[in-house]
């Protein structure tokens, strides 16, 4: 808000150095524009501020979520990669569990024939005892209560069932590792799920904001350029009034405009200074500081925007680096719009550089002004 009231504090200062008499009723209009709309300038601005304010609160809220998805990607990456290496232990596992297969299937026969003779002989809770061991552990265990680890007729059957239970074992712990991978990376994609729907509403909010932003910032051009406008209307009406105010010098001249002399005529920077400058503000109004004919209305080399005007008796003034010319060529009135203030050609700021000149050669201006 503070850069909006320094300008509104310089276009008020502007005008306030540039009027010398108070504003007629008939500008009280455009007076009143420009303080509703520096009204309006305020305004905007808390709605700058404000949109400005929630839109780095969304943008942090966007970069802790943009984080911690970085982080759950990290994360499922290195899922992805143990995954991998589950996969590869699994290939491992079911090669092992081929291998295993075929020395099964080699004492497979074997087995069931001992089986069937345990069966026959009453030895039902040994084949039970043994086949439905989970673990090679608990076969151990069985096989030591039983006291038939050493018996030929059991060999075939033992071999069997410690096959079994390491194809059991093997299974039961890949599988076991996959499935808790398997969950884990369904967790956290759905965490990721929900963090991007996050981030889609908090972008689709800023989007709004900078919308609003947009809209503001436009608003905010069109009343300063209004402003701009009421302001040049302003001066272009009271500038004549406001030269002539003091009345013509002896010499019949009036000040062109009636600012602050910023570089009086004479030696300047090791070099002569034809003239005086004036302080201005582009599109303040000039006029003619005498009555006259137009000789010369155009662009002049380091002079930039200029008029020379011709008052006879050999007297001619120069007015330089204007931003407009008015007038083209003949007869002109003193007090008559000649141009605006601007900064043309060679100049370091805004400024009317104005010469009087006598047989063309330059003499000091303030000899002739009032």
């Amino acid at each position: 808000m503070l850069h909006v009231k320094l300008r509104r504090v310089a276009l008020a200062g502007t005008l306030v150095l540039t009027l010398v008499v108070p504003a007629v009723a008939s500008f009280a209009g455009p007076n009143d524009q420009i303080d509703k709309n520096n009204q309006q300038l305020d305004k905007l601005q808390e709605h700058i501020d404000a949109n400005t304010a929630e839109k780095q609160s969304l943008q942090g809220e966007i970069n802790v979520l943009n984080e911690n998805i970085t982080e759950l990607q990290m994360a499922i990456n290195k899922l992805d990669a143990r995954i991998a290496e589950v996969q590869a232990e699994i290939r491992t596992a079911e090669a092992e569990i081929a291998a295993i297969q075929e020395e099964i299937d080699v004492v497979e026969d074997a087995a069931t024939e001992q089986a069937v003779e345990l069966y026959k002989s009453g030895g039902v809770e040994t084949v039970e005892a043994l086949l439905e061991a989970q673990t090679i552990s608990q076969l151990n265990d069985r096989l030591e209560m039983m006291g038939v680890a050493a018996e030929k007729n059991t060999d075939a059957l033992i071999d069997y069932s410690r096959l079994k239970a390491e194809i059991q074992a093997v299974n039961k712990v890949l599988f076991a590792k996959r499935d808790e991978l398997d969950a884990n990376l369904a967790s956290q994609t759905k965490i990721q799920n929900q963090l991007a729907d996050t981030k889609a509403e908090l972008d689709s909010k800023l989007a709004q904001v900078s919308e609003k932003l947009v809209q503001d910032k436009s608003h905010e051009a069109d009343l300063l350029a209004e402003n701009a406008e009421l302001k040049a209307k302003i001066l272009q009406a009271q500038a004549p009034p406001g030269v002539t105010l003091s009345g013509p010098s002896v010499a019949g001249f009036i000040w062109p405009l009636n600012n602050a002399v910023t570089s009086p005529y004479g030696s300047r920077w090791g070099r002569m200074h034809t003239g005086i400058d004036i302080d201005g503000t582009t599109g303040e109004p000039i006029v003619a500081s005498k009555g006259g004919n137009v000789i010369q209305a155009g662009s002049m080399s380091g002079y930039g925007n200029a008029v020379v005007i011709d008052h006879g008796g050999g007297i001619s003034t120069l007015y330089a680096h204007m931003s407009s010319i008015a007038v083209s060529g003949g007869p002109i009135r003193q007090g008559q719009h000649v141009g605006n203030v601007g900064c043309t050609g060679s100049c370091t700021g805004d400024h009317l550089h104005f010469e009087v000149r006598v047989n063309g050669s330059p003499t000091d201006p303030m000899q002739y002004l009032p």
